[in-house]
């Protein structure tokens, strides 16, 4: 048993020439490929997914806009949310449109 276990390890552990330059280099460069895509696939799903429910929540809490774009003076707690809820999704949306970055490095 322990002759099979050594034959098994010598086995394991001679030397293999390595793989064509070429070829190694475009199989990692087709997995790297093949997993932005996926990740890129997913960024957009849940972010598609994270939008629709943004907006179904928007569309329970907006009510009527009419009633929003009267312009009183003395806006009740209802319509002072739904005022916030569309100038933060604008800038939201402007953000991520834009791609802006807010790094402090100079």
């Amino acid at each position: 048993m322990p002759e099979s276990i050594d034959r098994e390890l010598e086995h394991l552990l001679e030397y293999s020439d390595p793989p064509d330059p070429e070829a190694f280099t475009l199989s990692v460069t087709r997995s790297l490929r093949n997993k932005q895509r996926t990740r890129r696939l997913i960024l957009w799903t849940f972010g598609l997914s994270g939008a629709l429910f943004g907006l179904a929540g928007a569309v329970l809490l907006s009510g009527s806009i009419a009633r929003l774009m009267t312009f009183t003076l003395d806006l009740p707690v209802m319509e002072t949310m739904q005022a916030l809820l569309i100038i933060v999704g604008a800038a939201a949306f402007y953000l991520w449109f834009m791609n802006d970055d807010f790094s402090l490095d100079n």
